[in-house]
């Protein structure tokens, strides 16, 4: 796992001078590729290393010239020469504006990726301490919003563990896929410069050479990368939304522990974070939209990419890492209201124990048609009168040809439901699986 605190903040990725600094990493790694298959005088590349910085002034200046040339790298490279001198000349040698920026916004995703890849693993840590810390909380299950059958609140948080165990999965895989770099020309043929360059300057950078290329790195792998960054926002919205659920009145178990209020209503505590954490959700499902149309070009290469990049990537990186560290602050504070958890399981009458009746009554030979259809009107019968079901049950004929009145009590057993907890846990201090 990567250092939280040796990388830097995800904003600095994405500001004009880091995207200067990665140019000029990715001109260098070039320059020193070209000398070394001496295409170039090494001491040029040795030189402009010597005298090649970004700084406020060569910003300045490339900014200046951008408005005059209508080109921000053509600008940049003509700022970089002025400042490196006449072995400026050897900068760009044989390249494309794409070989440049392609490979060096390779290197900024990959740097945003190691940052939400660390982010993700204090997350996983955080929901793993908590969902031990309720293993054994009793709460009812929902489905369909209905009462089912009681779990804990550790297992709900351990199912949002796994998914985000594969999130870090996919978040890896995207790493990977993104760290591919191209120097090899106007139209992919490396009709200036040898493909040895590009390895060894992709080498230099921690990248991989494309196999092959046009004028651009496909943008498949950018696809690919918001693909995980979208599934990863979903499953902090999926949490987000059982938070926001839990929280309502008339359910009551979780209170965000910061919740905001009402500028007209005193009483209210909203659970605002977590709706916005959904809202981000959506927006990183819309940029991936955007960039799955990104993929589709006209011929070796047009520029309708590259405005939507400017915009989806570095927000869509911007947005989940606030939502990464506003979950853990969430689930840091939330508050677990495990008195109220019991009493809502106590709603339904004892409704929520049916299956075990359904399967005791089964094992003792009636037709399981027979015994389910029975189940349904005794329900019903009980929420009608409002009445216990146990009280139901002990009552009806049928029910105690099949069952005696111990084993009715037994299938009331909220021990009964947590009788495989500790196994399910055990299954996320084992190894991966296979």
């Amino acid at each position: 796992m990567i250092e939280r605190y040796s990388l830097p903040p995800m904003r600095e990725l994405w500001t004009e001078e880091a995207e200067y600094g990665r140019w000029l990493e990715v001109e260098l790694a070039a320059l020193e590729a070209l000398a070394e298959c001496g295409e170039i005088p090494p001491e040029a590349a040795r030189a402009i290393r010597a005298r090649a910085t970004v700084d406020p002034e060569l910003i300045r200046r490339a900014k200046g010239l951008e408005r005059e040339l209508g080109h921000d790298l053509l600008a940049f490279l003509q700022a970089l020469e002025e400042r490196v001198g006449p072995e400026g000349r050897f900068l760009h040698f044989g390249l494309t504006s794409s070989d440049i920026k392609d490979t060096a916004l390779a290197l900024a995703m990959r740097a945003g990726l190691e940052i939400l890849i660390a982010e993700l693993g204090e997350l996983l840590a955080l929901l793993k301490r908590k969902a031990l810390e309720h293993k054994y909380t009793l709460m009812v299950g929902r489905t369909h919003g209905v009462h089912a059958e009681p779990i804990t609140f550790g297992l709900k948080l351990l199912n949002w563990h796994y998914q985000l165990e594969r999130d870090l999965e996919r978040l890896g895989q995207a790493k990977e896929a993104i760290a591919y770099g191209k120097l090899s020309g106007s139209v992919g043929t490396y009709a200036h410069l040898p493909p040895r360059a590009e390895e060894l300057a992709c080498a230099k950078l921690g990248l991989r050479p494309c196999k092959v290329s046009d004028q651009v790195v496909a943008r498949d792998r950018h696809a690919q990368v918001l693909a995980a960054l979208a599934i990863l926002g979903a499953g902090l919205e999926r949490m987000a939304v059982e938070i926001r659920n839990l929280a309502r009145t008339e359910i009551a178990e979780l209170h965000e522990g910061s919740p905001h209020g009402s500028s007209s209503m005193p009483h209210k505590e909203n659970p605002i974070t977590s709706e916005t954490i959904s809202g981000l959700a959506r927006i990183l499902r819309a940029n991936l939209q955007a960039a799955l149309e990104n993929i589709a070009l006209w011929h070796e290469r047009d520029i309708s990419h590259s405005s939507v990049e400017r915009v989806i990537i570095p927000d869509s990186f911007l947005a989940l890492h606030w939502m990464l560290r506003r979950m853990r602050e969430v689930l840091e504070n939330l508050v677990v209201d495990r008195e109220r958890m019991a009493r809502n399981l106590e709603l339904s009458a004892g409704a929520i124990f049916s299956q075990a009746i359904l399967l005791k009554l089964v094992e003792n030979g009636m037709a399981r048609y027979e015994a389910h259809e029975l189940l349904r009107r005794l329900a019903g019968r009980a929420r009608a009168e409002g009445r216990e079901l146990k009280e139901i049950l002990l009552e009806d004929q049928r029910i105690r040809e099949h069952l005696a009145p111990e084993e009715i009590e037994r299938a009331f057993d909220y021990r009964y439901y947590l009788r495989h907890v500790n196994e399910i846990f055990s299954r996320f201090t084992r190894g991966p699986e296979p």
